[in-house]
């Protein structure tokens, strides 16, 4: 191979692995083969570095100003005003937050935890008004990013903006919610036609129970969870939400899925069959390591 078309291969891997590079940075990196600047990118991203904008609580900090507004207000005007400048100072904190992410994007150290964090957010996909649960999940995703998918599930499955969003707050053994238990199949591991309507009604009687308190910490509300027998995948037993999440992980498919969804992301939008055969596999014997996938 030519040095024409190995900078040209090294700039390919860096937009693919990341988000580009700069000119001295393509340059530099043509040096080395792509093996090495592959294991260097994996070496740059070993250590995740977490965010620590938003400071304040979420929902006690609202209603704790809502309440000061209200008592110190003599009109009704000027409560509105101050609540709309409350309001605003949100969505600024997290327009804040999203500054910082797409800033540290444009470094050069640590692109592929970047770059896979991303992957992860558009997989779990999830939408929150809350900054500090935005930035909580934000921290889960790129904390396991490169780690094993099974830790990132679980974390994932037990995140506050998740559980609010796909409403398992409000998933309770005499009224069952099966948002959650339905895209965590559908979207996150086996994908659609993998499961039955029936193993999405068991398994969201498994995940009854699963929420989370003021702070955004995961709580297990006892009294509010299904103890009675549940039948998913045809097995039969009194299942709770991290025996659905160790079902979901045994099923080769979830390898599979993932797997086809990785390289459609970082390769081609068109599959190669035989290769997501041999990524799945491997991916499914290392137990879902994400970096050994890479």
């Amino acid at each position: 191979m030519d040095a024409t078309q190995h900078q040209r291969n090294v700039q390919h891997l860096f937009w693919r692995a990341g988000f580009g590079a700069s000119p001295v940075e393509i340059k530099e990196a043509s040096s080395k083969s792509r093996r090495q600047l592959v294991k260097n990118l994996l070496q740059d991203s070993r250590q995740p570095e977490s965010f620590d904008i938003v400071k304040t609580e979420p929902r006690i900090a609202l209603k704790n100003a809502k309440k000061d507004i209200k008592s110190d207000v003599n009109s009704r005007e000027e409560m509105r005003e101050q609540l709309k400048d409350l309001i605003q100072e949100k969505r600024e904190t997290i327009g804040n937050l999203n500054d910082a992410w797409v800033a540290r994007m444009g470094q050069e150290q640590g692109i592929l935890r970047e770059k896979m964090t991303l992957f992860w957010h558009n997989h779990f996909a999830c939408r929150s008004k809350l900054a500090t649960f935005i930035q909580q999940q934000n921290n889960t995703l790129r904390t396991h990013a490169l780690g094993k998918f099974g830790d990132l599930l679980m974390a994932v499955s037990k995140d506050a903006a998740m559980l609010q969003f796909l409403n398992n707050q409000q998933n309770r053994k005499k009224s069952p919610n099966e948002n959650f238990a339905r895209e965590v199949m559908e979207l996150f591991t086996l994908g659609r036609g993998n499961y039955t309507e029936t193993d999405i009604k068991e398994a969201a009687r498994a995940f009854t129970g699963w929420g989370f308190n003021l702070q955004g910490e995961f709580v297990f509300r006892q009294l509010f969870h299904d103890n009675g027998s549940k039948t998913i995948f045809g097995k039969t037993g009194n299942y709770q939400g991290e025996d659905v999440i160790e079902m979901l992980l045994s099923n080769p498919q979830t390898a599979r899925f993932i797997s086809t969804k990785v390289y459609r992301y970082f390769v081609n939008e068109r599959i190669n069959e035989e290769y997501i055969a041999s990524m799945a596999k491997r991916f499914f014997r290392s137990d879902y390591d994400i970096a050994d996938l890479m």
